[in-house]
């Protein structure tokens, strides 16, 4: 089971950086060119400038590496941020807005243990690419700190947990900002020994499911294994530690939104194979042409409730939905193939494109965004999942069993910058 200990974090002082809101950005892996741009503007002290996102010098990939820990360095020497004295919790409040509803979800702050996964603590759900791993790595290297942390999901039916943060929510919090989705964190520090304690026997018995974060778990498990065997074996280092957010599986502010593919760069013969495969294993009718891409995922909602179901945006012609054909013992196929995303690369897009699919298929939530990339030529196919629903994914990864490449979007992504886990020395 998943091993948690509370952790001297550091945070913002908000004398020297002005507003919290100001100085909190996305996980790295949101964060695109003209939002990097956007957020560095916002304040010198925005975390954007230690987090940074997928974007190394090509000429020098070391330079921004180095540039974020000179800063970080430099940050916590003139108070701009501040380790907390004594190890603590921090449980957070996440209220934001989405399809006209408003949510809040609850996110406690925690060290967690790294361990291999074959420990069954700690369970991923999908593969991670070498890439992303390296840049999250050189940025542990340089910094000694992790910026951002990792979202977990842990399993709470008796409530116990929810009744603990109940009362701690109570009271004022320590810290609040506006985070960059236009949602709004509030932060307990969580200091009291004895509900510390409290905390801990409820995580005794308790694995934890990585919901997001594989790259920088990975990165993780690297380093501490760069570590000496000795300082390995050191409970109390911090370097053997990642800072997760641990969230209930049932908390009602947690959505899980589909990640939809893209289509692009096929030649003719093979769009065309894939529309035949698609036809061996799924019932095809057409949509109404002027179906906005909203419409389109609420109706692939709604009739894949009872069965699998996904729609598609042609470049080349109207739009399509596709259910699954009637007597299809889809069970046989194993239990991933409940999941769209894994019956759709199994059956259809891997059988046509093998290796070369990673350079035809990309993804995306943003379902509005891929359809205008089809309405203007630039990409041949929009397909439209459903979301994967949490207790099959649960499930599913309890087995061991890991999901196709972008299978799951939690939302909201949590904000970095609030807590930040500063690796050298004790927790």
């Amino acid at each position: 089971m998943a091993t948690i200990k509370p952790f001297r974090g550091c945070r913002f002082d908000p004398n020297s950086v002005g507003s919290l809101s100001s100085v909190i950005c996305p996980p790295y892996d949101m964060i695109g060119p003209d939002l990097k741009a956007d957020l560095q503007q916002r304040s010198p002290y925005n975390a954007v400038h230690l987090e940074g996102g997928e974007q190394p010098d090509p000429v020098d990939p070391q330079t921004g590496y180095r540039q974020a820990a000179a800063l970080f360095s430099g940050w916590l020497v003139d108070g701009i941020l501040t380790r907390d004295e004594n190890p603590s919790f921090y449980l957070m409040s996440h209220t934001y807005d989405f399809g006209g509803r408003h949510y809040q979800h609850l996110g406690l702050f925690a060290d967690v243990l790294v361990e291999d996964y074959d420990a069954r603590a700690v369970f991923p759900h999908e593969f991670t690419r070498e890439p992303a791993v390296l840049d999250r790595v050189a940025l542990l290297d340089a910094c000694q700190a992790q910026f951002s942390p990792i979202m977990s999901l842990y399993r709470d039916s008796e409530g116990a947990l929810r009744n603990i943060f109940d009362g701690i929510s109570s009271n004022p919090p320590d810290a609040a900002a506006e985070t960059p989705a236009g949602g709004h964190a509030r932060l307990w520090r969580i200091v009291d020994p004895a509900v510390q304690a409290e905390i801990n026997d409820a995580f005794a018995n308790r694995p934890v499911f990585l919901a997001d974060g594989h790259h920088r778990y990975e990165a993780a498990l690297r380093y501490r294994r760069s570590q000496s065997a000795g300082a390995q074996s050191d409970l109390q280092a911090a370097a053997n530690y990642v800072m997760m957010t641990l969230i209930e599986f049932d908390d009602p502010g947690l959505l899980l939104l589909p990640y939809h593919r893209v289509l692009q760069g096929l030649s003719p013969e093979q769009l065309s194979a894939v529309r035949l495969k698609m036809e061996d294993t799924f019932d095809t009718r057409p949509m109404n042409p002027d179906i906005t891409p909203a419409a389109a995922v609420g109706e692939v909602t709604r009739i894949g409730a009872g069965g699998h179901c996904f729609a598609v945006f042609w470049a080349d012609a109207p739009p399509t939905i596709h259910t699954l054909r009637s007597g299809v013992d889809w069970g046989s196929w194993g239990s991933l193939a409940v999941s769209e995303a894994w019956l759709l690369q199994e059956r259809v897009l891997s059988p046509v494109l093998g290796e070369a699919l990673v350079r035809h298929v990309d993804y995306s939530p943003d379902h509005d965004a891929i359809a205008q990339g089809v309405a203007a030529g630039e990409k041949q196919a929009a397909i439209f999942l459903k979301p994967f629903p949490l207790e099959p994914f649960r499930q599913i990864v309890s087995a061991g069993n890991r999901l196709p490449p972008k299978s799951t979007f939690f939302y909201p992504k949590l904000p970095t910058g609030l807590v930040i886990n500063q690796l050298a020395g004790d927790l």
